[in-house]
């Protein structure tokens, strides 16, 4: 590739520059780590800000206004993160190429078509004052930090690249805040992969493959109706919602290749790029003082995000006029997204709402779009993309009433598709949203600045000191006029318009539930009697399932408890389908053993485990053996992904009818033991090969089951990785708790992790605790790169140090900005 001959070459410049300087070269590289100490004189504060760095390097920044507290924020994350930063907005802004050559164009072609850049801009334009007010403050920090470093100052991978990053703008926070929008929110490529289903398939088999929820699958609000919403309002939506559209693409159209070509954009982006936290999820829950042995609520969340070095996260402590908050903050947003102020905590999982919409258009020569018989203009706009060392590229862009036309990104598209998202729309509150939690001292704030939060929907846990839980789903939620959104939809007819979004009063929410607890882990958020479409591609119920049993196998839980909890990797999808795997044919005696091995077996996915290691190795098989010679290659690749689907498509088969046990391929007709031996056969021996042994009682699951952090761009680069990138080796599985799922094209290894774990305690903020992955620091010489990975990995815990006695007690460093 291109992208691989450009870095090889900086690389060999690079290196060749550090052997002529010798020890030299190390110094040289050292002058990007941050000051931390001392004093630095900065334009842009009204007062001195403190950055005072513990033992565990998080900053806890204290100023005496919110405003120059959150130019403290920005200041710090561009001192440490300031490259991941670059790398971010760029992907946000479709400016790869400038960097990277034309190995990143239809990515970038595909990005500045989408628009979240032109979303951004229209966002801030229409952002309140005092939001702006303090979101410039935060982007002053960073400036402040861009203007006085240069050359050796920078990032290595500014040097290595041969750029400097320009001054940022507020825009590009609500550019990056969208993108993680777009990371959470992406069920328009279900859109695709159903429809492509369907045309080959049918719709009754297709729905097989896609099913809905398990009807006996936990709910996070098992009575969810919202009291606000009329029965009158309930029907029209229902009955909107079971609308499906009929509309469906046959095997011999060319949209087939359309929509081929649209998911190999999207799974580039996700491989690439890191940006495909809806493939796995996140739990959080929480538990009411009567549950628990201090008499307080304990509130627990992880976040399940792409690998990445450095950390998605960054952990951050803020104090200044209204805010005292401290927890997981992401590098180029000004809030703390996840953690607890000085009364109330909250933790977020991904809702999986259904807010995204291809409409099929006819369009006309004249960059028109038909609508209900008339012709629209359609709005046309040039947008011209540089490319390091070839020309600029210009593509048009055009969009519809219902957006984006993302098919004009391809080559002779043979049929015209609009996107229609909420992170789109011209206003977005949601930044606004973030900084008001953050300062919230009761449900009522809280809920108040959930009003405002637009996109990604998220599901928000709360507890307060005064002994309240909670839950919200806010966001906006579109209702349809006519469909569910599952397929795509004609875009002429008028028919399948969304009306208007759900008010936010009657979005699920709860407030000090009879249960006494919460939990959510992307499962199913409501029962069948809520008014609203939420969502048909929910999570499947094993994660949840595990926590509730958990949560209710004790009459009061410890925070040790709970953070046992988070380390759990017993798996209760094993333990489901384990029952109707050993019924399965053993084709010979290494297959017997392994059978005979897993009966007893609790489904504990241990990294020292053999019993776990043989039943990955088979279940890996087991899918691709059951479903894929029905779906052809091309079409298992694009199914595959889904785990969640694909594990309750299983879980029916194996309690079903089989039917889909029988290969299509053969003449005979094969019963699912006979396939389930077949894949164990096979399991056996693709394991044996990565084991190196044959001996299935010396297999351990962490020889093979590493989670892999992968650097942008340098992990892509042979001679780079090492230096830039990190493994580990890692129990669990796609359905433990402690979720460690297995990647499909490399065998298996894990590329999404609980990115970020807090457990906060309401009776104490001294006794809560916080973890992220590899370290705070972005600089390869920093002893703060990746020195947190194996407690990361041991799930073991930083003090969420919040006292000022404590804090000061666990000082290391103490940096002051002063105003000029």
């Amino acid at each position: 590739m291109r992208l691989l001959r450009i870095l090889r070459w900086i690389l060999l410049i690079l290196l060749i520059l550090v052997l002529l300087v010798g020890g030299g070269g190390y110094l040289w590289l050292r002058g990007a780590l941050p000051q931390t100490a001392g004093t630095i004189t900065v334009n842009g504060i009204s007062g001195p800000v403190e950055v005072l760095r513990d033992t565990d390097d998080v900053p806890h920044i204290r100023a005496n206004s919110e405003a120059d507290a959150l130019f403290g924020l920005g200041y710090v994350h561009a001192q440490d993160r300031l490259w991941q930063m670059e790398f971010q907005r760029r992907i946000g802004n479709g400016r790869l190429s400038e960097i990277l050559g034309d190995a990143t164009l239809q990515t970038d072609k595909f990005l500045r078509t989408l628009g979240v850049a032109r979303a951004a801009r229209s966002a801030w334009a229409s952002t309140d004052p005092a939001t702006q007010a303090l979101v410039n403050a935060y982007v002053a920090g960073i400036n402040a930090f861009i203007s006085t470093h240069h050359g050796r100052e920078l990032p290595v991978e500014f040097t290595i690249l041969g750029f400097a990053p320009e001054p940022w703008q507020p825009e590009d926070v609500l550019v990056w805040a969208k993108m993680m929008a777009w990371d959470l929110g992406g069920n328009w490529s279900s859109e695709l992969l159903r429809e492509q289903l369907i045309a080959k398939l049918g719709a009754d088999k297709t729905a097989q493959l896609m099913p809905p929820y398990p009807a006996d699958g936990p709910i996070i609000l098992p009575q969810s109706a919202t009291a606000s919403t009329t029965k009158d309002e309930g029907r029209r939506t229902k009955a909107a919602a079971r609308s499906i559209p009929s509309f469906v693409v046959r095997p011999s159209s060319p949209a087939n290749d359309t929509y081929d070509q649209l998911l190999a954009i999207n799974t580039f982006i996700q491989t690439n790029l890191g940006l495909s936290g809806k493939a796995i999820g996140s739990n959080n829950w929480v538990i009411g003082g009567g549950r628990t042995t201090t008499g307080k609520p304990i509130l627990a969340n992880d976040p399940h995000l792409g690998a990445q070095i450095p950390s998605i996260w960054y952990l951050a402590h803020v104090t200044g006029g209204k805010l005292d908050v401290i927890g997981a903050t992401i590098p180029g947003l000004p809030a703390v997204l996840i953690g607890h102020n000085k009364r109330i905590a909250w933790g977020v999982t991904n809702t999986g709402p259904d807010v995204q919409d291809l409409y099929i258009e006819h369009v006309n020569d004249r960059n028109q779009a038909e609508f209900k018989g008339a012709w629209e203009p359609m709005h046309v706009a040039q947008e011209a993309i540089k490319v390091k060392g070839q020309p600029d590229t210009t593509i048009q862009v055009r969009r519809t009433r219902h957006g984006p036309l993302i098919s004009d990104v391809l080559k002779d598209a043979k049929e015209p598709l609009a996107f229609r998202w909420t992170a789109l729309d011209d206003n977005d509150t949601t930044i606004a949203a973030y900084l008001k939690i953050n300062a919230a001292l009761e449900w009522f704030d809280f809920s108040q600045a959930l009003e405002l939060y637009k996109a990604p929907m998220q599901n928000f846990v709360f507890a307060d000191f005064k002994n309240n839980i909670g839950y919200y789903a806010p966001g906006a939620l579109p209702i349809r006029a006519k469909g569910d959104g599952t397929l795509p939809v004609p875009g002429w007819t008028g028919e399948y318009e969304w009306t208007s979004y759900v008010p936010f009063k009657e979005l699920p929410h709860a407030y000090n539930p009879e249960e006494g607890f919460i939990v959510s882990a992307n499962n199913k958020a409501v029962s069948d009697s809520y008014p609203h479409f939420i969502s048909s591609d929910w999570a499947a119920p094993y994660r949840a399932e595990r926590i509730v049993e958990l949560i209710k196998s004790k009459p009061k839980l410890s925070i040790d408890d709970v953070a046992a909890m988070q380390a759990d990797v017993q798996s209760a999808q094993a333990r489901e389908i384990l029952p109707y795997l050993l019924h399965a044919k053993a084709n010979g005696e290494r297959e017997q053993a392994a059978i005979t091995m897993l009966r007893g077996w609790d489904g504990t996915i241990s990294a020292d485990s053999a019993a776990a290691t043989v039943f990955e190795a088979w279940y890996q098989q087991i899918p691709p053996h059951v479903f894929a010679d029905e779906l052809g290659d091309e079409l298992w690749n694009s199914y595959r992904g889904d785990k969640d689907f694909i594990a309750t498509a299983l879980r029916n088969t194996l309690q079903g009818t089989g039917a889909w046990c029988d290969n299509a391929h053969t003449p005979v007709v094969e019963d699912c033991a006979t396939t389930l031996g077949a894949a164990l056969t096979a399991g056996l021996a693709q394991m044996s090969q990565a084991q190196g042994s044959g001996d299935i009682t010396a297999w351990r699951w962490d020889h093979v089951h590493r989670a892999i952090f992968p650097h942008e761009p340098f992990d892509k680069v042979a001679a780079l990785k090492p230096i830039f990138s990190r493994s580990i080796p890692n129990g669990g599985d796609g359905f433990t708790v402690n979720v460690a799922p297995v990647e499909q094209d490399d065998l298996y290894n894990q590329s999404h992790v609980p990115s970020y774990r807090q457990i906060i305690d309401l009776k104490d903020w001294g006794n809560s605790r916080f973890m992220h992955t590899v370290g705070q620091s972005g600089h390869i010489l920093s002893g703060y790169y990746s020195n947190l990975l194996e407690r990361w990995q041991r799930v073991e815990y930083m003090p969420m140090r919040f006292d000022k006695d404590a804090l000061n007690a666990a000082a290391r460093n103490r940096l002051v900005l002063k105003p000029k």
